[in-house]
C-alpha cells in the first residue's frame, strides 16, 4: 500500500513542480517586477500565475466601455485605472508591470475583469488560472504531509487531468501542436517492466472534433490501424527468456476476414515445438502480443508469450519481452 500509494503522492507533487516549471518559463519570456527568479527565497507561486494572466495591453475604447463603464465600485474603478497606462499615440492602456508584485491588487484587478465579462488575458485563460491554483492546493497538501479529503490515487488522476489542461491551453493549438502529430510519448517505466508494471499516463490532443470522439472513446488512430493490418505476413524473430537465452521463432499475422486480424507465433521450448495463439492489442504506434491457452483463454506467466512490439521501420519489429525484461526484434521475411 505505501509503495504504490508512493507512486500517487510521486505523480502529484511531479505535475506541482511542473507547474511551477510553467510559470517561471513563461515569466523568462516576458517583463516581469520579480527580479532574479533563480535568487527568490520566498513562494511567489500564486502571485506569478495572477500576474501572468493579467491583459498587459488593452484597447482605451475596450478598458473604458468593457470594464470601467461596468464597474460600480468606486475603489476597483480607481485600482484598475491606476495599473494602467493610456499610450495616446497607440490608443492603449498598458499595465504597470512594477505593480505585479501586489498580490492582493493582481487578485483584485483579476476578479473584476472576470465580473464584467472581459475575456482577454495574457498567457492562459482565467479557467486555467483556477486550475493552477487548484492543483498547487493539492500539491501543497502532500509536500506539507497535510490530511487530504480524498486517496492519493484519487488526487493524483485529478493533478494530472488539471496538468493536461494546463499545458493544452499553453502550448496546445495556438502554439503549434500539429508539428506534434504522429509523435509518441512513451513513460521510460517500460524500459524496466520487472521494477514497474503500473499505470502508464500520457497525454494526448486532438486538432478536429473526429480526433477528440477517437480520444474519448480511447480508439488509436487510423494510420496505426492501417500499419498493423500491413504487418500481414511472416516475421523471423528471436528474443531473450527467463534465463536470458536466445530464442528464435517465426511470427504470422493473416486475415480470417478483411477486418479481423490475428497472430500466432511457431518457437522451440524445451525441445518441443510450440505454436501459441496471440491476442492483438493496439496502442497507437505499438502492439501488445499476448499468449494465451486456447482451452481456457487465459494467458499464463511464465508459459505464454507477451512481447510488446514498436513499428520501428516497414519491415522491422522492436520491442520488449513484458514478463522477462528483454529484448524483441522481428524482421519480416521477404
Amino acid at each position: 500500500m505505501l509503495y504504490r500509494d508512493g507512486f500517487y503522492e510521486a505523480a502529484i507533487i511531479l505535475s506541482r513542480s511542473i507547474s511551477e516549471m510553467i510559470c517561471y518559463d513563461l515569466l523568462s519570456k516576458t517583463s516581469h517586477p520579480f527580479g532574479d527568479l533563480d535568487s527568490l527565497d520566498i513562494p511567489m507561486f500564486r502571485t506569478f500565475v495572477d500576474f501572468l494572466v493579467i491583459p498587459k495591453e488593452i484597447e482605451k475604447n475596450d478598458f473604458d466601455a468593457q470594464i470601467i463603464k461596468k464597474i460600480d465600485d468606486l475603489n476597483i474603478r480607481n485600482l484598475l485605472k491606476s495599473s494602467y497606462l493610456l499610450d495616446k499615440q497607440n490608443n492603449k492602456y498598458y499595465y504597470k508591470i512594477e505593480n505585479g508584485k501586489g498580490k492582493s491588487n493582481l487578485k483584485r484587478i483579476i476578479e473584476a475583469i472576470n465580473f464584467v465579462g472581459f475575456t482577454k488575458t495574457d498567457n492562459f485563460s482565467i479557467d486555467t488560472r483556477q486550475i493552477l491554483h487548484n492543483l498547487y492546493d493539492i500539491g501543497n497538501l502532500y509536500v506539507h504531509s497535510k490530511k487530504s479529503k480524498n486517496t492519493p490515487k484519487k488526487d493524483s488522476y485529478e493533478c494530472l487531468n488539471m496538468l493536461a489542461h494546463i499545458l493544452s491551453d499553453i502550448y496546445g493549438l495556438k502554439s503549434g501542436i500539429t508539428e506534434l502529430n504522429g509523435k509518441t510519448i512513451k513513460s521510460g517505466y517500460t524500459d524496466f517492466p520487472d521494477i514497474c508494471q503500473g499505470m502508464n499516463f500520457a497525454f494526448e490532443a486532438a486538432i478536429n472534433p473526429e480526433d477528440a470522439y477517437r480520444i474519448y472513446c480511447n480508439i488509436p488512430n487510423r494510420i496505426y490501424f492501417d500499419k498493423l493490418f500491413k504487418s500481414v505476413g511472416t516475421w523471423i524473430g528471436e528474443w531473450e527468456n527467463e534465463r536470458k537465452e536466445i530464442t528464435k521463432g517465426i511470427l504470422t499475422f493473416s486475415l480470417r476476414t478483411p477486418e479481423h486480424l490475428v497472430a500466432n507465433i511457431k518457437y522451440e521450448r524445451d525441445k518441443m515445438e510450440i505454436i501459441e495463439e496471440l491476442e492483438i492489442k493496439l496502442f497507437d504506434n505499438y502492439i501488445h502480443l499476448i499468449g494465451f491457452d486456447e482451452k481456457d483463454m487465459k494467458h499464463r506467466k511464465g508459459k505464454h508469450i507477451y512481447f510488446e512490439l514498436h513499428f520501428f521501420k516497414e519491415n522491422l519489429l522492436l520491442g520488449e519481452n513484458i514478463e522477462f525484461s528483454g529484448k524483441v526484434i522481428f524482421e519480416r521475411k521477404s
